[in-house]
Protein backbone atom coordinates (compact mmCIF):
# COMPACT_ATOMS: atom_id res chain seq x y z
CA UNK A 1 0.00 0.00 0.00
CA UNK A 2 1.32 3.51 -0.89
CA UNK A 3 2.71 5.88 2.28
CA UNK A 4 0.29 8.08 3.39
CA UNK A 5 1.79 11.91 2.48
CA UNK A 6 -1.31 13.78 4.16
CA UNK A 7 -2.68 12.58 7.20
CA UNK A 8 -5.59 14.51 8.94
CA UNK A 9 -6.46 12.47 12.69
CA UNK A 10 -9.85 14.00 14.09
CA UNK A 11 -9.61 17.83 13.29
CA UNK A 12 -11.24 20.40 14.76
CA UNK A 13 -11.30 24.09 14.50
CA UNK A 14 -12.86 26.61 16.25
CA UNK A 15 -12.66 30.96 15.05
CA UNK A 16 -14.63 33.30 17.56
CA UNK A 17 -16.74 30.51 19.49
CA UNK A 18 -18.08 28.88 16.09
CA UNK A 19 -16.63 25.34 15.21
CA UNK A 20 -15.57 25.93 11.11
CA UNK A 21 -13.95 22.25 11.06
CA UNK A 22 -15.70 19.55 12.56
CA UNK A 23 -13.53 16.38 13.37
CA UNK A 24 -12.21 15.66 9.91
CA UNK A 25 -10.33 12.55 8.94
CA UNK A 26 -8.11 12.12 5.54
CA UNK A 27 -5.48 10.08 4.59
CA UNK A 28 -3.60 11.19 1.32
CA UNK A 29 -1.78 8.64 -0.09
CA UNK A 30 1.74 8.94 -2.30
CA UNK A 31 0.88 9.78 -6.14
CA UNK A 32 -2.55 10.37 -5.98
CA UNK A 33 -4.07 14.27 -6.92
CA UNK A 34 -6.80 14.80 -4.49
CA UNK A 35 -9.28 18.19 -5.50
CA UNK A 36 -10.44 19.20 -1.98
CA UNK A 37 -13.89 21.23 -2.39
CA UNK A 38 -16.13 23.66 -0.57
CA UNK A 39 -17.94 26.33 -0.98
CA UNK A 40 -16.28 30.15 -0.17
CA UNK A 41 -15.35 29.83 3.91
CA UNK A 42 -16.10 26.73 4.35
CA UNK A 43 -12.44 25.82 5.45
CA UNK A 44 -10.69 24.55 3.16
CA UNK A 45 -8.06 27.02 3.24
CA UNK A 46 -8.16 27.22 7.16
CA UNK A 47 -7.23 23.11 6.98
CA UNK A 48 -4.32 23.78 4.12
CA UNK A 49 -2.98 26.37 6.64
CA UNK A 50 -3.30 23.93 9.61
CA UNK A 51 -1.51 21.21 7.69
CA UNK A 52 1.49 23.67 6.60
CA UNK A 53 2.03 24.70 10.51
CA UNK A 54 1.00 27.80 9.65
CA UNK A 55 -2.17 27.74 12.14
CA UNK A 56 -2.71 25.29 15.01
CA UNK A 57 -6.12 22.78 14.97
CA UNK A 58 -8.40 23.64 18.58
CA UNK A 59 -8.34 19.46 18.80
CA UNK A 60 -6.48 16.43 16.48
CA UNK A 61 -3.44 16.05 15.16
CA UNK A 62 -2.02 16.90 11.19
CA UNK A 63 0.90 15.58 8.95
CA UNK A 64 2.78 15.62 6.06
CA UNK A 65 4.89 13.29 4.67
CA UNK A 66 5.10 11.60 8.03
CA UNK A 67 6.60 14.62 10.15
CA UNK A 68 3.61 16.21 12.89
CA UNK A 69 2.34 19.71 11.08
CA UNK A 70 3.67 21.34 14.41
CA UNK A 71 7.12 20.39 13.65
CA UNK A 72 7.94 20.22 9.78
CA UNK A 73 11.76 20.49 9.88
CA UNK A 74 13.36 22.81 6.99
CA UNK A 75 14.40 19.64 4.85
CA UNK A 76 10.95 18.50 4.68
CA UNK A 77 9.52 21.99 4.21
CA UNK A 78 11.92 22.05 1.10
CA UNK A 79 9.90 18.86 -0.66
CA UNK A 80 6.61 21.22 -0.52
CA UNK A 81 5.52 23.43 -2.96
CA UNK A 82 2.64 25.64 -1.85
CA UNK A 83 0.75 28.00 -3.82
CA UNK A 84 -1.46 30.27 -2.08
CA UNK A 85 -5.00 31.76 -2.59
CA UNK A 86 -4.21 35.55 -4.26
CA UNK A 87 -0.79 34.65 -5.22
CA UNK A 88 0.24 37.54 -2.72
CA UNK A 89 4.43 37.95 -3.57
CA UNK A 90 6.87 40.98 -2.10
CA UNK A 91 5.66 43.47 -4.34
CA UNK A 92 8.49 45.68 -3.99
CA UNK A 93 10.86 43.18 -5.42
CA UNK A 94 12.41 42.69 -8.82
CA UNK A 95 11.22 39.23 -10.57
CA UNK A 96 14.75 38.16 -10.17
CA UNK A 97 15.38 38.87 -6.89
CA UNK A 98 12.33 36.69 -6.00
CA UNK A 99 13.55 33.45 -8.12
CA UNK A 100 16.83 33.88 -6.67
CA UNK A 101 15.82 33.86 -3.01
CA UNK A 102 13.25 30.70 -3.90
CA UNK A 103 16.24 29.54 -5.71
CA UNK A 104 18.97 29.06 -2.43
CA UNK A 105 15.92 28.37 -0.13
CA UNK A 106 15.20 25.17 -2.39
CA UNK A 107 17.04 21.53 -2.34
CA UNK A 108 15.91 20.67 -5.28
CA UNK A 109 15.60 23.73 -7.46
CA UNK A 110 14.78 22.41 -11.04
CA UNK A 111 16.57 25.33 -13.67
CA UNK A 112 15.61 23.10 -16.50
CA UNK A 113 11.91 23.03 -15.50
CA UNK A 114 11.73 26.50 -14.08
CA UNK A 115 12.93 28.14 -17.59
CA UNK A 116 10.99 26.35 -19.69
CA UNK A 117 7.82 27.39 -17.31
CA UNK A 118 8.96 31.20 -17.66
CA UNK A 119 9.19 30.63 -21.63
CA UNK A 120 5.48 29.09 -21.37
CA UNK A 121 4.48 31.83 -19.81
CA UNK A 122 6.16 34.23 -21.39
CA UNK A 123 7.03 35.61 -17.61
CA UNK A 124 9.53 39.26 -17.76
CA UNK A 125 12.27 38.79 -14.71
CA UNK A 126 13.32 42.28 -14.90
CA UNK A 127 9.86 43.75 -13.77
CA UNK A 128 9.16 44.60 -10.38
CA UNK A 129 6.35 42.13 -9.05
CA UNK A 130 3.45 44.80 -8.31
CA UNK A 131 3.81 45.62 -12.32
CA UNK A 132 2.84 42.33 -13.31
CA UNK A 133 -0.97 41.75 -13.98
CA UNK A 134 -2.76 39.38 -11.87
CA UNK A 135 -2.74 36.79 -14.19
CA UNK A 136 0.68 36.81 -14.43
CA UNK A 137 1.62 36.96 -10.92
CA UNK A 138 -0.40 33.96 -10.73
CA UNK A 139 2.01 31.78 -13.00
CA UNK A 140 5.34 33.03 -11.59
CA UNK A 141 3.97 31.75 -8.28
CA UNK A 142 3.16 28.33 -10.45
CA UNK A 143 6.51 28.28 -11.97
CA UNK A 144 8.22 29.04 -8.38
CA UNK A 145 6.66 26.29 -6.69
CA UNK A 146 7.05 23.43 -9.52
CA UNK A 147 10.72 24.36 -10.06
CA UNK A 148 11.32 23.67 -6.50
CA UNK A 149 10.69 20.23 -7.45
CA UNK A 150 8.07 18.94 -4.30
CA UNK A 151 7.70 15.67 -2.87
CA UNK A 152 4.55 17.03 -2.26
CA UNK A 153 2.30 20.27 -4.52
CA UNK A 154 -0.11 22.37 -2.27
CA UNK A 155 -2.35 24.33 -4.26
CA UNK A 156 -4.97 26.77 -3.16
CA UNK A 157 -6.72 27.63 -6.04
CA UNK A 158 -3.57 27.71 -8.56
CA UNK A 159 -5.31 29.26 -11.42
CA UNK A 160 -6.89 32.14 -10.11
CA UNK A 161 -6.17 34.54 -13.29
CA UNK A 162 -5.18 32.63 -15.66
CA UNK A 163 -7.11 32.32 -18.91
CA UNK A 164 -8.16 28.96 -20.34
CA UNK A 165 -5.23 28.27 -22.46
CA UNK A 166 -2.60 28.76 -19.34
CA UNK A 167 -4.71 27.19 -16.98
CA UNK A 168 -4.89 23.88 -19.20
CA UNK A 169 -1.31 24.34 -20.17
CA UNK A 170 -0.50 24.61 -16.33
CA UNK A 171 -3.04 21.03 -15.62
CA UNK A 172 -1.32 19.00 -18.40
CA UNK A 173 2.27 20.13 -16.76
CA UNK A 174 1.28 19.62 -12.99
CA UNK A 175 0.25 15.86 -14.07
CA UNK A 176 2.56 15.49 -16.38
CA UNK A 177 6.12 16.18 -14.47
CA UNK A 178 5.16 15.68 -11.08
CA UNK A 179 2.65 12.68 -11.19
CA UNK A 180 4.69 10.87 -13.17
CA UNK A 181 7.53 10.40 -10.32
CA UNK A 182 4.78 9.39 -7.74
CA UNK A 183 4.51 13.03 -6.07
CA UNK A 184 1.49 13.75 -4.91
CA UNK A 185 -0.94 17.31 -5.65
CA UNK A 186 -3.65 18.63 -3.11
CA UNK A 187 -5.83 20.60 -5.26
CA UNK A 188 -8.57 23.12 -3.74
CA UNK A 189 -10.22 25.12 -6.69
CA UNK A 190 -13.37 26.81 -8.05
CA UNK A 191 -13.14 25.40 -11.38
CA UNK A 192 -14.89 22.35 -10.66
CA UNK A 193 -14.00 21.06 -14.69
CA UNK A 194 -10.46 21.47 -13.77
CA UNK A 195 -10.77 18.80 -10.72
CA UNK A 196 -12.36 16.58 -12.44
CA UNK A 197 -10.34 16.48 -15.80
CA UNK A 198 -7.60 15.89 -12.99
CA UNK A 199 -8.18 14.56 -9.92
CA UNK A 200 -7.39 11.03 -8.81
CA UNK A 201 -9.81 11.26 -5.46
CA UNK A 202 -12.54 13.96 -4.63
CA UNK A 203 -13.49 15.42 -1.23
CA UNK A 204 -16.29 17.45 -0.20
CA UNK A 205 -16.14 19.97 2.57
CA UNK A 206 -19.54 21.19 3.70
CA UNK A 207 -20.82 22.01 7.71
CA UNK A 208 -17.44 21.89 8.84
CA UNK A 209 -17.38 18.08 7.73
CA UNK A 210 -15.46 16.04 4.73
CA UNK A 211 -19.25 14.15 3.43
CA UNK A 212 -17.77 12.81 0.72
CA UNK A 213 -13.85 11.24 0.66
CA UNK A 214 -13.65 8.75 -2.44
CA UNK A 215 -11.97 8.12 -5.90
CA UNK A 216 -13.88 10.30 -8.87
CA UNK A 217 -15.26 7.13 -11.13
CA UNK A 218 -17.24 5.65 -7.62
CA UNK A 219 -18.15 9.05 -6.26
CA UNK A 220 -20.11 9.40 -9.64
CA UNK A 221 -21.44 5.52 -9.24
CA UNK A 222 -22.91 6.43 -5.71
CA UNK A 223 -24.85 9.26 -6.21
CA UNK A 224 -27.45 9.04 -8.73
CA UNK A 225 -29.95 11.58 -9.52
CA UNK A 226 -33.55 10.64 -10.47
CA UNK A 227 -36.62 11.93 -12.52
CA UNK A 228 -40.07 10.16 -11.62
CA UNK A 229 -43.07 10.75 -13.14
CA UNK A 230 -46.07 9.68 -11.26
CA UNK A 231 -49.74 9.10 -12.58
CA UNK A 232 -50.99 11.48 -10.41
CA UNK A 233 -49.70 13.57 -7.08
CA UNK A 234 -46.07 12.50 -5.91
CA UNK A 235 -45.99 10.48 -2.59
CA UNK A 236 -45.38 12.67 0.28
CA UNK A 237 -42.11 10.70 0.90
CA UNK A 238 -40.06 7.91 -0.77
CA UNK A 239 -39.04 6.27 3.01
CA UNK A 240 -35.24 6.44 1.52
CA UNK A 241 -32.08 6.57 3.45
CA UNK A 242 -29.43 8.97 2.47
CA UNK A 243 -31.42 11.12 0.45
CA UNK A 244 -29.02 14.10 -0.47
CA UNK A 245 -31.79 16.52 -2.60
CA UNK A 246 -35.65 16.57 -2.85
CA UNK A 247 -38.14 18.52 -4.96
CA UNK A 248 -41.55 17.59 -6.43
CA UNK A 249 -43.76 19.83 -8.50
CA UNK A 250 -47.08 18.54 -9.96
CA UNK A 251 -46.83 14.84 -11.02
CA UNK A 252 -43.27 15.00 -11.15
CA UNK A 253 -40.14 14.39 -8.11
CA UNK A 254 -36.72 14.62 -8.52
CA UNK A 255 -34.43 12.91 -5.67
CA UNK A 256 -30.79 12.61 -5.49
CA UNK A 257 -29.95 10.17 -3.47
CA UNK A 258 -26.40 8.68 -1.95
CA UNK A 259 -25.60 4.73 -2.22
CA UNK A 260 -28.24 4.06 -4.54
CA UNK A 261 -28.86 0.13 -4.90
CA UNK A 262 -31.23 -2.25 -5.60
CA UNK A 263 -33.19 -2.61 -2.58
CA UNK A 264 -33.58 1.44 -2.81
CA UNK A 265 -34.70 0.65 -6.50
CA UNK A 266 -36.97 -1.33 -5.90
CA UNK A 267 -38.66 0.42 -2.74
CA UNK A 268 -38.91 3.24 -5.57
CA UNK A 269 -40.78 0.54 -7.80
CA UNK A 270 -43.40 0.01 -4.96
CA UNK A 271 -44.76 3.87 -5.23
CA UNK A 272 -45.77 3.06 -9.05
CA UNK A 273 -44.07 5.89 -10.73
CA UNK A 274 -45.35 5.95 -14.36
CA UNK A 275 -41.25 6.64 -15.10
CA UNK A 276 -38.08 6.51 -13.13
CA UNK A 277 -35.19 8.33 -15.75
CA UNK A 278 -31.81 9.09 -14.44
CA UNK A 279 -29.75 12.15 -14.95
CA UNK A 280 -26.36 12.28 -16.06
CA UNK A 281 -24.83 13.94 -13.76
CA UNK A 282 -21.01 16.38 -13.67
CA UNK A 283 -19.02 16.81 -10.75
CA UNK A 284 -20.18 19.93 -10.72
CA UNK A 285 -23.90 18.51 -10.68
CA UNK A 286 -22.68 16.27 -7.87
CA UNK A 287 -20.64 19.41 -6.19
CA UNK A 288 -24.15 21.41 -6.21
CA UNK A 289 -26.37 18.69 -4.79
CA UNK A 290 -24.10 18.36 -1.99
CA UNK A 291 -22.92 21.41 -0.58
CA UNK A 292 -26.77 23.37 -0.84
CA UNK A 293 -28.42 23.97 1.88
CA UNK A 294 -30.95 20.28 2.18
CA UNK A 295 -34.52 21.48 0.61
CA UNK A 296 -37.79 19.80 1.75
CA UNK A 297 -40.35 18.52 -0.63
CA UNK A 298 -41.61 22.23 -2.20
CA UNK A 299 -45.50 22.68 -2.38
CA UNK A 300 -47.51 20.94 -5.38
CA UNK A 301 -48.08 23.08 -7.69
CA UNK A 302 -50.58 22.41 -11.18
Amino acid sequence: MSEDVVVIDGLVKFYDGRCVIDGINLRIPQGCIYGLLGRNGIGKTTIIRILLGLDYPTRGKTSLLGEDSKQLSPRTRSTIGYVAEGHNMISSYKIDRLIRICRELSARWNDKLFNHLLEMFRLPTDRLVRELSIGMRAELNLALAMAADPQLLILDDPTLGLDTVARRQFLELAVDMLQKDGRTILFCSHILGDVERIADRIGILTGGKLVVDCNLEELKKRIKKLRLIFAEKTPDSLYLTEIINQQASGREMTITVANMNEQKQAIINTFGAESCEEIPMSLEDIFIECTRPKQSRIEQTV
